[in-house]
C-alpha cells in the first residue's frame, strides 16, 4: 500500500498528498499501472479526512498522474506528464534541490541585463520592436549569435541559415518537425535528456534508444538502427551528454556522421552545453554540415529566461522549418533577441560564459572533495554528475531516501527511452542549489546514504 511521507511538505494536505504522488512516479516508486490505496484506506493511514483524499487523487488526474476506473479502483496513468517529461514540482523551502540541470546563478547576468534595460529605455528606435517580424529574427541578431557560435562553439555558420527560436527546446521542436511525420522512426541514446521524450510524444514519432558507452551513442548499434528501422533522424548531445555528462571524441563523432551519411539519417545536434568544454572536439556540424540541424541556446551560457536559442539547418530542411515556426510561436521576441545581441557585440557574454564555467568547475570540485571515489574521474566538467549507486541500492530507492533527508535528485529511469535501462544511477544536478554552500550540504548528504551498510541501507528504504 502507498503511504506518501507529506510531513516535510507545505501546503494544504490535499496539495502534499499530489505532490508526494507525483515525487514518487518522478523516483520511479510508483510505476504506470500501479494500483493506489482507496480514499477511505489512506485517509486512515495518513490521519486526514476522506475528502482530503478525494480532492488529492482529483489534482493529480488533473495532472495526468492518475486514472481512475469506476468499480476497479485508481491507478498511475500509463502515460503520465511524469512519465513522458521530467517536470519535478517545485521544491519546499528546507529542501535542496538537486534534481534539475539549471546553471549557477550568475550576478554579472544581473547587472547586465540591469545596463541593457537602461540604455534601451534611452533609445529612440524602440518601435521597431513591437510590430510582427519575420519568422527567423533580424538579420543583425542572427549575425551575432553565429559570431558568439564561432566563438564560444567552435562552429562557423552562415547567417542565412540560421533561424532565431524561443530557447533550445523550441529549435529541437522545429527540427523533430522538419525531419519527421507522425509514425516515422527518430533514433537517441538509450538515456537521454527528458525533453526529447516529451517532444516526440506530443508529434506522435517513435523515438527508439540505441546502446552507449563511455562516449555515447555506439556507432554499431547505430548502423544496426539505421538498417532494420529505417530511421528519419538521430538526436545527440556530444558535448557533456545529458544525463551521463559523457564527451565523444573526434573519431566518434565522425564515425557516426559517416553512418548518416551512408544511409541518409539527419542528425539533430543538440550543442547547448558545448562552451563549457572548450577543450571538446568541434560539433558534429563541422564534419557534416549537409545532414546536421545544429541547435544553439543562450539558456545554460547567458540567461535561461532570455529564452533565445537558434536552430543551423540545411537549406532543404528550411521550409518546414518556417512551417513550425510559424505554426508555434510566429517569431521570437525581438526585445529578448535585442538584449541577447547587446550582451554579445560588448563582450559582456563572453564574460558571462567565462564566469559560469568557473563556476561549474568551482563546484565540480567541491563534488570531488566530498563524493571521491563515488563518482569517478575527477575531470569532468559541466553542470552535472552522473553517480552509479552501490549495491544494493536500487536508483529508485536512493532518490526516496534523499528526499527523505531534503535532498531532491533524479534517478535512472526518468531518462530511459524504451526499456528500463540496467544501469542503477543517478543525476546530480550541481548548479541548481543557489549557494556552494548548498552544493556541499547536499552532497554530503548523498555521500553519507551511499556510504551505510548494504544491510542498513536496504532497509531503510523497504
Amino acid at each position: 500500500m502507498w503511504q506518501p511521507d507529506i510531513d516535510t511538505i507545505s501546503g494544504p494536505r490535499y496539495q502534499a498528498i499530489a505532490q508526494a504522488l507525483a515525487l514518487d512516479v518522478q523516483a520511479g516508486r510508483l510505476a504506470p499501472g500501479d494500483r493506489l490505496p482507496t480514499h477511505r484506506d489512506l485517509a486512515y493511514h495518513l490521519g486526514v479526512t476522506v475528502g482530503t483524499v478525494t480532492r488529492a487523487y482529483a489534482e493529480a488526474q488533473r495532472q495526468g498522474l492518475l486514472v481512475g476506473e469506476v468499480g476497479r479502483g485508481t491507478y498511475i496513468a500509463q502515460r503520465s506528464h511524469a512519465d513522458t517529461f521530467f517536470q519535478p514540482v517545485p521544491a519546499p523551502p528546507d529542501m535542496i534541490d538537486m534534481s534539475l540541470n539549471y546553471p549557477p546563478p550568475e550576478p554579472l547576468a544581473e547587472v547586465a541585463l540591469r545596463a541593457s534595460l537602461e540604455e534601451l529605455s534611452r533609445r529612440n528606435d524602440l518601435s521597431a520592436f513591437l510590430p510582427y517580424q519575420g519568422y527567423r529574427g533580424f538579420d543583425s541578431h542572427r549575425a551575432s549569435i553565429a559570431g558568439w557560435l564561432e566563438r564560444q562553439h567552435r562552429l562557423r555558420v552562415d547567417p542565412a541559415r540560421m533561424t532565431i527560436t524561443v530557447g533550445g527546446q523550441h529549435a529541437i521542436s522545429a527540427a523533430m518537425a522538419a525531419v519527421a511525420e507522425p509514425g516515422d522512426v527518430v533514433l537517441s541514446a538509450a538515456l537521454t535528456w527528458t525533453g526529447i521524450r516529451a517532444i516526440a510524444d506530443m508529434m506522435q514519432v517513435q523515438l527508439r534508444g540505441l546502446a552507449m558507452d563511455g562516449e555515447g551513442v555506439m556507432p554499431d548499434a547505430f548502423d544496426a538502427a539505421c538498417r532494420s528501422l529505417s530511421p528519419k533522424a538521430l538526436y545527440l548531445v556530444p558535448t557533456l551528454q545529458n544525463p551521463t555528462g559523457a564527451i565523444m571524441s573526434e573519431n566518434r563523432r565522425r564515425a557516426l556522421a559517416h553512418i548518416a551519411e551512408r544511409h541518409g539519417v539527419a542528425i539533430i545536434e543538440d550543442d547547448i552545453y558545448g562552451f563549457l568544454a572548450p577543450d571538446a572536439p568541434a560539433p558534429i556540424a563541422t564534419i557534416a554540415p549537409e545532414l546536421t540541424l545544429y541547435v544553439g541556446s543562450l539558456s545554460k551560457s547567458l540567461a535561461p529566461a532570455l529564452r533565445i536559442g537558434c536552430l543551423v539547418a540545411p537549406e532543404r530542411f528550411q521550409q518546414r522549418i518556417l512551417a513550425s515556426i510559424r505554426a508555434t510561436t510566429w517569431m521570437t521576441p525581438p526585445l529578448m533577441a535585442e538584449i541577447a545581441a547587446h550582451w554579445i557585440e560588448t563582450g559582456i557574454a563572453d564574460r558571462i560564459a567565462e564566469q559560469r564555467r568557473r563556476e561549474a568547475a568551482r563546484r565540480q570540485a567541491l563534488a570531488n572533495e566530498i563524493m571521491g571515489s563515488l563518482v569517478g574521474a575527477e575531470d569532468r566538467l559541466g553542470y552535472h554528475i552522473w553517480m552509479p549507486v552501490p549495491a544494493p541500492w536500487r536508483a529508485a530507492d536512493f532518490v526516496a531516501e534523499a528526499r527523505q533527508r531534503g535532498v531532491l535528485i533524479a534517478p535512472t529511469g526518468v531518462f530511459a527511452v524504451g526499456r528500463r535501462p540496467e544501469m542503477e544511477a543517478i543525476r546530480i544536478c550541481l548548479g541548481s542549489p543557489a549557494t556552494l554552500d548548498q552544493v556541499r550540504q547536499g552532497l554530503m548528504v548523498l555521500r553519507d546514504i551511499a556510504r551505510q551498510p548494504a544491510d542498513t541501507g536496504y532497509l531503510a528504504v523497504v
